[in-house]
């Protein structure tokens, strides 16, 4: 962009609302991943849009993504949904954790390897909730719905990394 001839207050205005973009970005699809989606034979699902927003924008923008805001965004998610109180935090800090661990990794490689790294952020975040339910109520968890919310998950993926690239290009050129 030419940016020469933008009022600088305008690029003030879009440099202000391109850093807050992620962190918005992760908070509605926080309460996305609360609202369930029908499937066939009356089934309900509701993928992770949440761990999917943190695991992208802790791998390409962790400057815009700390750790704070990951917690009190999974926060709000757990009082939205019901779920225990404090479980989305831990499993989305997980999520930053690894992503910020293996982004050298990730960074300039073909998306498919992203996607696999989401797959075992997936894997592990789905299996460490099914135990962490199954002990709190001392019963194990039926595991048709976690992996259905699995294969939902890693099936829009790539869609909504779509998004994301088309946002992050948009909003943060260059970055």
């Amino acid at each position: 962009y030419d940016t020469a001839m933008i009022p600088s207050g305008l690029l003030r205005t879009w440099a202000a609302i391109s850093k807050v973009t992620p962190g918005a970005m992760t908070f509605l699809f926080a309460l996305l991943s609360v609202v369930p989606v029908r499937m066939p034979e009356g089934l309900t699902v509701t993928p992770s849009l949440s761990l999917m927003a943190v695991y992208y924008w802790t791998l390409y923008r962790p400057d815009l993504m700390p750790p704070a805001l990951i917690f009190l965004i999974g926060l709000v998610q757990d009082v939205v949904s019901g779920a225990y109180l404090g479980m989305t935090p831990l499993l989305l800090l997980g999520t930053y954790s690894f992503a910020v661990s293996q982004r050298r990794l990730f960074l300039g490689k073909p998306f498919a390897l992203a996607w696999g790294g989401f797959l075992l952020v997936l894997l592990g975040t789905t299996s460490m909730s099914w135990i962490i339910v199954s002990l709190i109520t001392r019963t194990p968890v039926p595991l048709l719905q976690p992996a259905l919310q699995f294969g939902t998950t890693l099936l829009l993926f790539p869609l909504v990394v779509w998004l994301f690239v088309r946002t992050h290009r948009r909003l943060l050129p260059g970055q």
